[in-house]
């Protein structure tokens, strides 16, 4: 009895593993079992809601997906684990997998360093009002375009790398990690702009970071409440939202191009010397674009806004435009019934005949007559 006890046992168990290989895959710790529950979360006591889901098919896609969840998760030391509170930053030392070129543990720490004292710069856990608004890594790298759906790999490619490297889940993951560098999966410039304009359309945020800062004696930008309107209103928007992919976006302007995947993340204020939008760069930086550009060329503003505190001139030439081009409008509209109601009096009617005409008899009987 003890026996056949034990081996249902040891069934059950074998079974179970089965079961748990078969569902979680890599997942060899098995932080699955309970992270795929989709509802897995709770409410902060600020109210606000997180969630812990893994969902595993969009994870294996990612660049991470050889990663084992304690290389990031390092302050995890049992199961199941106490709650966390401060989580894992983008700096971290975490991963199993070292750096080919340096032999050490590969972490993010040289492009995170230059994030933090970019202007968006911050640490996951925001010190200050004027830091909570600011993007983390994952606000921009949370994002579709970093996991390409591609189906099938390239064969010819794949099967070159058999040749040396037999293992061909090894290939796969290797194509998928360097394949989705080596292309262009980067944002389009109109995905950008939208980008930007996430946080740079929140007037409500914008006005709160400009009073914050205004009371510690900092100063921001001229046109820092409506940078993303104003930019909408200039000639590279309207041509880039019909398609057209060569007109300047924002990176375009405030990102240097040398090694621009490093500078995206160096975004620098204005009054920065080494700010590519600093009034000593600007000529440069106009000149990727426009060869011939110079100091003249620098009157062109490319942040045009109709707003009476900043440009009092296209103000007011917008709002008399408008009201002569209303205006007309009405005239036209207005010509239009005092015609019709003429016609209609001396017996002149609407004919839609062979086309459309206004018709009446005529009076020496020499009526037109129609086939």
């Amino acid at each position: 009895m003890k026996l056949r006890y034990g081996i249902t046992v040891l069934l059950c168990g074998w079974i179970f593993l089965i079961l748990a290989g078969y569902v979680h895959g890599a997942d060899d710790e098995n932080c699955l079992m309970c992270h795929k529950y989709i509802k897995m979360g709770r409410v902060t006591k600020d109210g606000e809601r997180k969630y812990y889901y893994v969902d595993e098919s969009i994870f294996s896609k990612t660049v991470h997906n050889r990663v084992r969840c304690r290389d990031c998760h390092n302050y995890i030391d049992r199961l199941p684990h106490d709650p966390v509170k401060v989580g894992v930053t983008c700096n971290t030392e975490c991963h199993s997998i070292q750096n080919p070129s340096t032999k050490k543990k590969f972490n993010h720490k040289n492009i995170y360093e230059v994030y933090r004292k970019s202007v968006h710069g911050r640490d996951k856990v925001a010190k200050n009002e004027r830091d909570k608004d600011k993007p983390y890594c994952i606000f921009c790298h949370t994002n579709p375009v970093y996991i390409p759906d591609e189906k099938e790999l390239p064969k010819e490619i794949t099967e070159r790398c058999l040749v040396c490297h037999k293992d061909r889940r090894f290939v796969n993951h290797r194509y998928a990690h360097t394949g989705r560098r080596i292309k262009k999966v980067g944002r389009s410039p109109k995905e950008i702009v939208e980008l930007c304009s996430i946080c740079h359309e929140r007037e409500e945020m914008l006005h709160e970071h400009l009073k914050i800062v205004e009371e510690e004696g900092g100063e921001l930008g001229k046109k820092f409440l409506y940078a993303s309107e104003s930019y909408k209103e200039s000639f590279h928007w309207k041509v880039i939202k019909f398609g057209f992919k060569e007109a300047a976006n924002c990176l375009d302007c405030h990102a240097e191009k040398d090694n621009y995947y490093l500078a995206v993340h160096d975004i620098r204020s204005s009054r920065d010397p080494g700010s590519t939008t600093h009034r000593g760069n600007r000529v440069r930086t106009c000149r990727r674009c426009h060869e011939n550009a110079d100091e003249n060329f620098l009157e062109i503003d490319p942040h045009p806004t109709a707003r009476k505190d900043d440009n009092p001139l296209v103000y007011w030439v917008e709002h008399v435009y408008g009201l002569v081009g209303d205006g007309v409008t009405l005239a036209l509209i207005g010509l239009m019934i005092l015609e019709t109601i003429g016609r209609r009096r001396d017996g002149v009617a609407w004919v839609l005949r062979k086309g459309s005409s206004w018709r009446r008899k005529s009076p020496r009987g020499r009526d037109r007559i129609y086939l």
